[in-house]
């Protein structure tokens, strides 16, 4: 019984909302039903090879229990059933919903009793209003007509209209079998009369024996093709009499195989209805959807027509031993009604007995097995925040373990241990004093390596102490530590190879004296050092001729500016004084740019009117003056550009490799 409860969590758990079909409109008298059951798919469980074998249903893959872990195996995974993200959040829902106990959900209930009780084998019918006699036995009829009124309700969520569209189409299933019958009787009586009136037409006309004598009259000639020309006519007649016959007689048939499929497909339809019930825990439903079984098929046949091997069938087959029956799931739905009200009782006890971790287990365990009944709706909301709190830290301790927050974790089970008598303590403290030593361990074998300065092995022990224990604060101190006793000319070194890479080579210039002195023995970064000091020493220069010139002659600092900054780009000083003097010198600037623009596309005329332009504004310009010196070159040879001459190597710098 444990194994189908764990079972049936998963499955609630797995469906987001019930499956409703369509409301009726109204009701109607069940026609007798006295068919017989052609029913081929009742089987009795597979081998044990079989129930060991995982196949697809209706319901997808049925969740396999194991009640000594409470865990189950669902789609390849395992899955515990009180420990999982899922099931947290909903029983925290749970915990936060006001209790049910509305006029409209105390309807509801009232109408759910009065219907189970009205379809009850042991039910009290009223009076005879003649005889006074009181018989007993189920009443389908008002409790069918109940079921529209409990499916308005909002926590029904349309399962009672569910019912009882399955109920009428079970009856109309049985309406068309009837008529069906009606229609076999009136064409067997059709039969009989086609075989009456062939027997007739053949006895009516005998064939006549034909004469041997050569020397008939002509009279007696006549005659005789008369008696023939009756006797084809009744033959005629008979034959049409035996096609009619064959024609009802394959008509019969076809109506008996209808009868029997309606029959079958009628009943499997409705026990599918009772498996989808149980399964979603509904089992009000399931229960009043069994006890409307018998009334429905009055054959006596009560097993569950499951296909073999499925796993619905394994799972009851295997629990109990033999064939499904419906009285099964209407046993175990009244079971799992007891269980759940049993459970309560528990965990009001507990509650008073500040055991509130059994409490909780205990309310969790109603929760997850009957969450629509009416015990767990009505639960009043002063019990349940009583265990709120405590579940909500319960919660953060697995999330704490989880992240691997021992610190934090330790704290929670302190509080944990405050808050309840029976909470069980040990187990989370001892796996976190674990890890809190094992890390340690770690630690300290760094702080020794440390000392011999075996490098490989303080990463080696610091990578381990981190992966046990994230946030161990001797983790952060030793690294703390070891960044502060780290030997300066290796923290030099790594700090210009990253300037280096980054061609930061102004904040080098500007901090040359300790980079100087790490790199002392090193050959390699001693020449680039030397480099990038030479060039920046260069650049200072030309930055401060810059300033100067500038303040006689914005365009001649431009143009001087202009030059350096092809070689040192990156450079933020020189970027931000070519800048500056592009605004002072706008106008010359503009001039030059235009020549070039021109030049490039070949506009000789107006390229050499701007060349001239930038000349009149800055008479010393060597831009102005090599531009007009190249266009005339190219006049001179018919506006062909002139021929192309090797160029002298360009300076090369550090600031530009």
């Amino acid at each position: 019984m444990k194994r189908l409860t764990l079972v049936l969590v998963v499955a609630g758990l797995s469906s987001a909302s019930a499956q409703v079909l369509p409301g009726s409109t109204g009701v109607g008298a069940p026609p007798p039903t006295t068919t017989n059951s052609n029913n081929n798919f009742n089987m009795v469980p597979g081998s044990a090879a079989d129930r060991q074998t995982d196949t697809q249903t209706a319901l997808g893959n049925m969740p396999m229990g194991d009640p000594g872990s409470e865990n189950v195996t669902f789609n390849g995974k395992i899955w515990n059933v009180t420990n999982n993200r899922l099931m947290r959040s909903r029983f925290e829902t749970y915990l936060t919903t006001p209790e049910a106990n509305g006029p409209e959900d105390q309807a509801y209930r009232d109408l759910m009793a009065m219907i189970m009780e009205l379809l009850a084998p042991t039910h009290k019918q009223a009076p005879d209003p003649v005889t006074k006699a009181q018989a007993r036995g189920p009443e389908v009829m008002k409790a069918f007509a109940l079921l529209p009124e409990a499916g308005a309700a909002k926590i029904d969520g349309g399962l009672c209209n569910a019912v009882a569209n399955a109920i009428w189409d079970v009856w109309t299933a049985q309406k068309r079998v009837n008529e069906r019958k009606l229609a076999n009787s009136a064409m067997a009586e059709r039969r009989k009369q086609l075989e009456w009136n062939a027997e007739m037409g053949l006895n009516s006309a005998p064939l006549s024996k034909s004469g041997a004598t050569s020397s008939k009259s002509a009279g007696q000639q006549n005659g005789q093709q008369s008696q023939e020309a009756a006797t084809s006519a009744a033959v005629g007649r008979t034959s049409g009499y035996i096609k009619g016959i064959a024609d009802i007689e394959a008509r019969t048939k076809l109506n008996e195989t209808a009868m029997g499929l309606s029959e079958i497909s009628s009943k499997i339809q409705f026990q599918a209805l009772i498996i989808q019930l149980f399964m979603q825990r509904r089992f009000e439903h399931a229960v009043i959807a069994c006890r409307f079984y018998p009334n429905l098929f009055r054959d006596g046949e009560s097993i569950l027509q499951l296909d073999k091997g499925s796993d619905v069938q394994k799972l009851l087959s295997s629990s109990f031993g033999v064939p499904p029956t419906v009285s099964m799931i209407d046993g175990l739905s009244l079971e799992a009604i007891r269980s759940v009200d049993e459970s309560l009782v528990s965990f009001e006890n507990l509650v008073a007995r500040r055991d509130v971790d059994s409490a909780s287990n205990r309310l969790l365990e109603a929760y997850a097995i009957g969450e629509y009944l009416p015990r767990v709706r009505r639960l009043p909301m002063t019990e349940k925040t009583k265990v709120l709190d405590f579940v909500r830290k319960k919660n953060k301790l697995l999330s704490f373990l989880e992240m691997k927050d021992y610190a934090s974790a330790e704290t929670t089970v302190m509080e944990l241990r405050s808050a309840s008598d029976d909470f069980e303590y040990a187990k989370p403290l001892a796996a976190i004093q674990t890890a809190k030593t094992m890390s340690n361990l770690h630690v300290n074998n760094a702080n020794a390596a440390m000392g011999s300065k075996d490098v490989k092995t303080v990463e080696a022990e610091m990578k381990a102490a981190a992966e046990i224990w994230p946030t161990n604060p001797r983790v952060t101190q030793l690294s703390e530590t070891m960044m502060q006793s780290s030997d300066v000319k290796s923290k030099t070194l790594m700090e210009f190879d990253r300037l280096m890479s980054q061609r930061n080579y102004r904040q080098i210039f500007e901090n040359k004296a300790p980079f100087i002195a790490a790199v002392d023995g090193d050959l390699a970064r001693q020449k680039q050092l030397e480099k990038v000091l030479n060039d920046m020493g260069r650049l200072e220069l030309i930055v401060g001729g810059a300033k100067e010139l500038a303040a006689s002659s914005p365009p001649a600092a431009w143009e001087k500016v202009e030059k350096e900054s092809k070689l040192y780009p990156d450079d933020p000083v020189l970027s931000k004084l070519r800048a500056d003097l592009g605004v002072k010198a706008s106008e010359f600037v503009t001039a030059i740019e235009n020549a070039r623009q021109q030049e490039e596309k070949q506009q000789v005329g107006s390229s050499l009117a701007w060349y001239l332009r930038a000349k009149r504004m800055h008479p010393m310009s060597e831009m102005a003056r090599e531009g007009i010196k190249r266009l005339v070159e190219v006049i001179k040879n018919g506006d062909n550009p002139p021929p192309v001459t090797t160029a002298a190597p360009e300076t090369t710098s550090a600031l530009n490799n």
